[in-house]
């Protein structure tokens, strides 16, 4: 069974040495000890959600939210070849929080939230803070379960133009802006993504319910996006970005050379 990741925001962490005792205490340290009921000897990982992994075991057990871990190995998790931006459009409900889920299990490495046009969802000026504390949340349940290390970031709440703004920045660099639509004739496999030294960019944009508007396509087209197809059926909003990300990953990262990882 793997060993339970447990988030550390720690900027001194980046210093701790093999052999070294780092405390585990709070929330993480609670779920550690009263909810896991981990006992001494028994291994565990903390991860900073910025790249960084610790390796140890746990030396020490008290109360009900501490514990102490000694350090056996420091790793900072390498990046992947690909690097994946999902620009998703606000999901009715708790689809919201599923597509986040999602995403962040199949290796996202930034989600931008957007109002489209057609979202049944919208984010109240006063309740966007709330909001994406929500999917923030939903980001940290699902990078935890993973057993991620580096961590999707979480952008603000995007406009259209921001969006096309997005793509724009995607297209004239070293990848692509990949619009998902299921009246694209393009396989999404077939879109060309530019790459510079093996490294590349790719921002998807998955549209609402009621699917993307002429009016945000026409915009996402003069930006510089492609239009691409997954398959023959529709997806759900929630989950169409997180398969696009799987098939590009499973041939542009799964399995392929990473870059700069590193053991200290």
């Amino acid at each position: 069974m793997s060993a339970p990741v447990f988030y550390l925001a720690d900027p001194d962490l980046l210093q701790v040495q093999v052999d070294q005792e780092i405390p585990l205490a709070g929330t993480e340290g609670r779920h550690a000890v009263s909810v896991l009921r981990l006992n001494i000897g028994e291994a565990v990982e903390l991860v900073d959600g910025l790249g960084l992994r610790v390796q140890g075991t746990v030396v020490s057990v008290s109360g009900k939210e501490n514990l102490r871990v000694r350090v056996g190995k420091v790793l900072i998790e390498s990046t992947a070849p690909l690097h994946i931006t999902v620009v998703q459009a606000l999901p009715k409900g708790e689809h919201g929080e599923l597509a986040i889920d999602l995403l962040t299990q199949v290796g996202v490495d930034v989600i931008v939230p957007w109002a489209a046009g057609r979202s049944i969802a919208k984010w109240a000026p006063d309740r966007i803070d709330k909001a994406r504390s929500k999917w923030q949340a939903a980001v940290t349940a699902a990078a935890k379960q993973a057993r991620r290390a580096r961590w999707p970031v979480l952008g603000e709440l995007a406009t259209t133009a921001q969006v096309a703004e997005l793509i724009a920045g995607a297209s004239s660099g070293a990848g692509a802006a990949i619009v998902l639509h299921e009246e694209a004739i393009t396989p999404l496999l077939e879109v060309p993504i530019a790459d510079r030294e093996g490294a590349s960019e790719v921002v998807l944009i998955v549209g609402p319910e009621g699917g993307i508007s002429e009016d945000e396509r026409a915009i996402f087209r003069a930006a510089g996006a492609y239009e691409a197809r997954l398959g023959p059926s529709v997806l759900r909003s929630s989950a169409a970005g997180a398969v696009a990300t799987a098939v590009l990953s499973a041939t542009r990262n799964w399995g392929s050379p990473t870059v700069g990882g590193s053991s200290l």
